[in-house]
């Protein structure tokens, strides 16, 4: 990601725009709100794949290419907020700075660099602003959120607008490659053990870009379109089924056949396993897609803190 000028150009938010630098295993993404309006709207979005726990779980420590691109992607993100002159940012670590035994100073190293403050999430906060988030693009949703990526599962059950039954699960697409032939074994244990909290849900809303990808692909396939993912919605036999199309192809025949591109397309095989695996146990009736983020939760709790 190579930041190389204002794309709103004029637009100057001061107190009215608010920023959330989101540092997760697989990527750091950066949206900013405009929140003069009655519904917020995103005047800038990107995302850059810096994989900071590609090899946690082997070694322990942070990926060293993956924090220097990801000092960088946040150094520029700071030249898009300065022409923003947004006033309101927000900077939170998750999965690999819970657990990585140099997170401190990764976390130091970017506060020497921009002046930013990393907030890490604990797992169960994670899981909350998952849910929030959903609950502000859907306010009547009802069911199991479920947050899947580079490095952790996050669930929380959404009933009557509360959330409830939150947890934080070490699985994501990089702690499955690393399990190697026990994957399947492993996670089918970890998801049965969910049912008692999470089983037999109505609804299951989905949100983060490993899931999401894979919703994109089954959208391009047996529809043709590439927008309209936010609700987008699919049987569980279906998404099942499509889990194993994706589960027994290639990486190539993924790029060709469903438009995946660079690591989404590498890992969608892993991606589907264990969201096939979760389908199975947990049994819900429809799998949502839902194009919410720990961001979203982070803006909705944060208009609810101004306006009261």
């Amino acid at each position: 990601m190579h930041y190389t000028g204002n794309p709103t150009a004029g637009l100057r938010l001061g107190n009215d725009g608010f920023a959330v630098i989101d540092i997760g295993s697989n990527s750091v993404r950066m949206v900013i709100y405009d929140i003069t309006r009655k519904i917020p709207v995103q005047v800038y979005n990107n995302k850059s794949f810096c994989a900071l726990g590609r090899d946690l779980d082997r070694t322990g420590l942070l990926d060293r290419d993956g924090i220097d691109h990801a000092i960088k992607t946040i150094a520029n993100y700071l030249g898009v907020i300065a022409d923003f002159r947004v006033s309101n940012v927000r900077i939170v670590g998750t999965a690999p700075l819970r657990e990585a035994q140099d997170a401190a100073e990764f976390i130091e190293a970017v506060k020497r660099e921009t002046a930013l403050d990393i907030r890490v999430l604990g797992g169960d906060e994670e899981a909350v602003y998952a849910a929030m988030g959903v609950l502000a693009l859907e306010p009547g949703a009802e069911g199991v959120v479920a947050d899947f990526g580079g490095g952790s599962l996050e669930l929380a059950r959404i009933t009557n607008g509360k959330i409830k039954n939150t947890v934080s699960l070490p699985v994501g697409a990089f702690r499955i490659e690393a399990m190697g032939r026990e994957a399947e074994n492993q996670l089918r244990g970890s998801f049965d053990a969910l049912v008692p909290q999470f089983g037999r849900s109505e609804m299951f809303y989905s949100i983060g870009g490993a899931w999401r990808a894979l919703a994109q692909a089954h959208l391009m396939k047996y529809t043709g379109q590439s927008k309209g993912l936010q609700g987008y919605e699919i049987l569980l036999a279906d998404i099942i089924r499509f889990c194993e199309l994706i589960e027994g192809a290639s990486e190539e025949e993924i790029k060709q056949l469903y438009g995946l591109e660079g690591h989404r397309a590498k890992y969608a095989p892993l991606s589907a396993l264990a969201l096939r695996l979760l389908m199975q146990s947990l049994k819900p009736r429809v799998f949502i897609t839902s194009t919410a983020g720990v961001r979203d939760g982070l803006l909705k709790e944060f208009l609810s803190q101004r306006s009261g």
